[in-house]
This record gives structure tokens, sequence and C-alpha cells, in this order.
């Protein structure tokens, strides 16, 4: 019970401190796009899952150093060893906790993220589909509606009369027509899907970036401009297609196998390709269509033709085997976090403690100082070691793996130390004073 108001409030502060770094970009959302508040709160909620991949790792570390830390502080643990009570003992329902912490999230990982995460990219990309026809501002560019670029000096929107008008029209871009007019007519269309533009009193100009001598100029007294694709409506939409990160582990296997699969063929023909190339060392005579003997010269030529075709056979078929096993490491990786995130958990237990007793203080600044120190170093072995694995410089294991494993690894050294009442740097100590006797 010591770690659970610490860890309670570890986690919903460090939710908040990463839910609170997606709100500008969601209220940016609701001020241009014009969204419902609901959705919005949709935004967050779906977010909230990832999030909580890796809040719930980060508050067991704050949870465990913040517990021992006070236990130390106030000389509990001291007097837990004096009563014969070994640390081991004291770590072990912690060391549970754990494990099912970590079991619950391996299965939130594969069971419940990769459905909320397709959710919020759906979601995402159907917000910034939306176009802000009905928020024209005067004075401003409107360069979210593709092809156009639209600015308007002013907008009464009682009467949808619009003056200094300039739409410019990139769908093609070589050849763009800017329209300029003094005053005008806006209204929607379609349900709001598409936009006229009656214009009065302007010019076209035709240009053509290619050949600038077909430039033109227009006039006109009144003129008509139809702009689709301009809703502001949102529409909600579906699809089967799921990154690496919304699938669950099984599908993931499945797209390895088959990355796998694919490789084989590629390996045969290369294989091929290269035994063909050596029976080229063993003739005496080169034969080729139709039995011809060809003389040196003509032989040499034609073999230089054939040896290139085959190199570049032999190229696309590395760069098909460098393609399918990148994309073996990228969902191996994906995998593996599955289980190593949650994993963090333990590892950070193993070294929160020990941590914790040799540091002597229980107070929320040192608890937060070391995190901040292990969260940096975690985070940044992931995120370069996942790099590194997509560029197969190192393996998915040991990407997503070897943070685990390191601060695991020195988790329990320490707590070795701190079992045994030995100093941390004994054998340091231990091969100076050798060095001193010697020198005695």
């Amino acid at each position: 019970m010591e770690h659970l108001g610490p860890f309670i409030f570890a986690f919903f502060t460090i939710t908040f401190l990463l839910v609170i770094d997606h709100v500008p970009r969601i209220i940016d959302h609701v001020i241009d796009k014009d969204i419902s508040i609901w959705i919005a709160l949709e935004l967050v909620v779906l977010n909230l899952a990832w999030m909580l991949a890796l809040s719930v790792p980060m508050a067991v570390l704050v949870a465990v150093l913040m517990a021992f830390g006070r236990l130390t502080s106030d000389f509990e643990i001291t007097a837990i060893k004096a009563s014969g009570i070994n640390l081991m003992r004291i770590m072990m329902p912690l060391l549970v906790a754990g494990t099912l912490i970590m079991v619950g999230m391996i299965q939130f990982n594969d069971k419940v993220l990769p459905d909320l995460n397709k959710k919020a990219r759906l979601l995402w990309g159907d917000v910034a589909a939306m176009r802000p026809t009905l928020i024209f501002r005067s004075g401003i560019f409107i360069s979210d509606i593709p092809g156009w670029l639209v600015l308007i000096d002013k907008i009464d929107h009682a009467t949808s009369r619009v003056e200094g008008v300039r739409i410019t029209e990139t769908k093609n871009r070589t050849k763009p027509q800017i329209i300029v007019s003094e005053y005008g007519f806006m209204k929607s269309l379609d349900n709001g899907q598409s936009l006229q533009f009656t214009l009065y009193n302007g010019e076209i100009h035709k240009l053509d970036t290619e050949e600038p001598e077909n430039y033109q100029r227009l006039e006109f007294q009144k003129h008509v401009i139809n702009i689709t694709d301009a809703g502001s409506e949102f529409i909600r939409t579906d699809q089967e297609y799921r990154t690496d990160r919304e699938m669950n582990i099984a599908q993931m296997i499945i797209n390895v196998e088959r990355a796998e699969n694919t490789i084989g063929p590629f390996k045969d023909k290369i294989h091929t390709t290269l035994n063909k190339k050596f029976d080229y060392l063993y003739c005496d005579t080169f034969v080729f269509k139709g039995n011809d003997t060809l003389a040196e010269e003509a032989a040499y030529e034609k073999i230089k033709q054939n040896a290139l075709s085959q190199y570049q056979v032999i190229q696309r078929s590395r760069q098909q085997i460098t393609a399918q096993q990148r994309m073996i490491n990228k969902f191996s990786v994906e995998i593996y976090k599955k289980f190593s995130l949650p994993a963090a958990s333990l590892a950070f237990i193993l070294i929160g403690a020990p941590l914790a007793v040799i540091s002597r203080k229980g107070g929320m600044g040192m608890a937060i100082t070391i995190s901040i120190i292990m969260f940096v170093i975690y985070w940044a072995w992931i995120i370069g070691g996942e790099d590194m694995a997509d560029r197969d410089i190192i393996s998915p294991f040991w990407a997503t793996w070897g943070a685990n494993v390191v601060i695991g690894g020195v988790g329990l050294y320490l707590l070795y130390k701190v079992v045994t009442e030995k100093p941390i740097f004994s054998f340091f100590r231990q091969t100076g004073r050798k060095h001193n006797d010697k020198k005695n």
C-alpha cells in the first residue's frame, strides 16, 4: 500500500503532461476547423491509449523511488534490517505487482492499443480533411483547399459580399491562373461541399511557366468560379488498411512470415545468376544462339552485355531483399515493443528500489530527478535502437530489449550491494588498496 499512492499520483501527473503536449494541436483544429468540443474530447481519449502504454512504466519508477526513498529517510529500512528481515522479502510483493502490471499491459498493447491507434489516425485524418469555407477571414490566405489559394480583403458575412478578391488556381502547376476582382458574392453549394464565387469587374491572368511568352490577360465584367472539395462538414471515414502500430501481434507475425517467404525466391535468383556466370570461367569457346561459335572480340562484347544484364538482375534482387528485411525488422521491433515496454516496469522496480535506498532521500525532487535521468536513458535507447533496427544495424531484439537488460542488470547489481551492505565500487577500492600496498 506504501506504493499505491505515489503510483496513482505519478500516473495521473505523467499522463496529464503527455495530454497537455497535444492540447495546442487540438485547440488549433477546434478554432480553424470549427469542430465540436465532443470531437476534440474524442481525439484526446483515443490518444490516451498510447499515452497509457508509456505512463504506466514511468509511474512505477516514480512510485518505487518515492516509497523506498521515504522508508529510507524515515529509517524504516534500517529498522527492517535490524529486525533481521531481508530487503528482498519486502520487494517480493512489489515484484509480484509489477509482474501483474506487465501482463496486463501486454494484453492492453496487443488487444486494445492497435484498434484505438487506428481510430485516432482516422479521426485526425477526417478532421484534417475539413475545409474552412464558412470561416473565411479578411486579409488571410486560405490555402488548404486543394488546387486553390484564396485571399479576400473584406467579407460581409451577413450579405456574403466580398471585396478585393484574389483567387489563384494551381491545379496545373505549370499553367496557373490568377483571378482578381473588385467585388463579388460567395455562396455555399452541395450542403457546404462546394463554393461558388460570382465576381464582377476583374481580370484573369493566365501564366505559363514553361513558355512565359504564352502569358494571357483577360478582362471580365462578370465571372463565376466553382470550387469543389471545399466542404466544412465533418465526415467520418473507415478503411481496412493498418500501419504497424495498428496491428496486433498475430497480424504482424503474418507480415513477418510473408516477408521472409518473399526473400527466398530472390536469394535463389541471385544464386542461379551467379552460377551461370561461373560457367564462363571453364569454357574454351563461347557458344551462343544457334550454336554459332563467336570470335574472341565478339564473344567478349557478348559476355560484357550479358554480365551487365545479370548484374542488374542481382542488384534488383538485392534491393528487394533489403526492402523485405527492413519490413521484417520494422514489424519485429513493434512485436518486441509490445512486450519490452510493459517489462520496463520490472526493470524500473529492480533499479528504483536500491537507488532510493542509496540516495537516502525520500523527497519528490530526488524521485523526479532520478526518474527524468532514467527516462532519458531509456527512451534514447528505444528511439535510437528502433532507428538502427530499421536500418538493419542492430537486431530488433536488442533495439527494444537492450534498455531493459542494461537497466535491470544494473538494478540487480545495486540490489545485491544494498542487501549485502557492501560498497558499490568495492572492486575498484580493493584494486586501489592493493596498488597502494605495493607502493608502500
